[in-house]
């Protein structure tokens, strides 16, 4: 009697035309899974937590949108966007309606530093340890909607008001992210550091806030989202910075050293409700009930509006779903 033979694993170049404009990376590219075995480097990270390789597939692009829109069939009105507040998505994983997921991660943020690398040495560290970052995170996301733990499966959460209710979607999606991160922190940390885009996030924030308080009188619906749009980059920032920072000996959250521009002003007021209660979560491997995910949640949704009218702004929903926003401060 014989073991059956493991599935083939599926994995697949995409956006890399003759033409690709972009030949020192897809060189570079070359050289990393010819002899420093990328492709494998990311299959591990996979599999440590999705193991049987029959339900993924892995594509490797060097044009994450297009690969995406062809993928999951996107509409040419509602394309695949990576833009995530003042950052960018490198890899997405797609839940396919035969229970399968495909994973797709971008070439170019494999290679993406926030500073120059000093020697090629440097350079082979950083891709190999995003790889193994990434491949991990993606997994991590169809193992928890193969547990039944994914953001669909607890955002209805109810007995919030409206205005907290409305915060439901986005938070859960923050609450799985930072599950894996939990994990990925201590298996597989990040060679890019979310502390270093703290800076860059609550910029952002403050530019649109101000861009919001000096055109809402023209358009108050589209200040209304640019305003919430920022808002909501800022804290998924805040849901990967609560891992990557942890608690101290005393369980007390740590702050950033040194504190970036503006910190006291947005942040620091909230910042150990916002890590404590990311901390009630645990990470991706150690299961959770939907009972006790939907309570995390719903401190989430109220902490955010807390948070909001904290760094003036007054958003919600009336009984009746009327969206109503007050921008208190004169300036941002």
């Amino acid at each position: 009697m014989t073991d059956d033979p493991a599935p083939p694993i599926s994995i697949s170049l995409d956006g890399f035309s003759e033409d690709y404009d972009d030949p020192e990376l897809a060189g570079a590219l070359s050289f990393m899974i010819e002899q420093q075995g990328l492709l494998q480097t990311l299959v591990k990270g996979i599999v440590e937590l999705l193991p049987d390789t029959s339900l993924w597939r892995l594509t490797l692009t060097g044009d994450i949108v297009a690969t995406v829109n062809r993928i999951a069939e996107r509409a040419d009105d509602n394309p695949y966007t990576t833009d995530r507040g003042a950052g960018h998505a490198g890899a997405i994983t797609i839940p396919r309606d035969d229970g399968t997921f495909d994973i797709v991660i971008s070439a170019t943020v494999l290679f993406a530093t926030r500073e120059d690398v000093e020697s090629v040495d440097g350079l082979i560290a950083h891709v190999i340890s995003a790889a193994e970052h990434l491949s991990r995170h993606e997994a991590g996301h169809a193992a928890l909607r193969l547990r039944g733990e994914d953001a669909d499966a607890y955002q209805d959460v109810q007995g919030l008001s409206n205005s907290d209710a409305a915060c439901r979607k986005p938070l859960a999606a923050h609450a799985d992210d930072n599950r894996i991160e939990q994990y990925t922190t201590v298996h597989a940390p990040s060679p890019l550091h979310h502390v270093d885009h703290l800076t860059d996030a609550i910029a952002h924030l403050r530019a649109e806030l101000n861009e919001a308080k000096h055109t809402w009188r023209a358009d108050i619906g589209a200040a209304a989202f640019r305003t919430l749009t920022a808002a909501n980059g800022l804290v998924r920032v805040l849901a990967y910075l609560a891992p990557e920072l942890g608690l101290d000996e005393n369980g007390k959250p740590r702050r950033p050293d040194p504190l970036p521009e503006a910190w006291t002003d947005y942040v620091e007021g909230s910042w150990d409700a916002w890590s404590l209660t990311f901390h009630r979560l645990r990470p991706v491997d150690e299961p959770m009930t939907t009972d006790e995910l939907g309570l995390v949640l719903a401190d989430l949704c109220r902490l955010m509006n807390a948070w909001l009218r904290s760094i003036g702004v007054d958003w919600g929903l009336t009984e009746n779903d009327h969206e109503y926003i007050f921008w208190k401060n004169d300036h941002y």
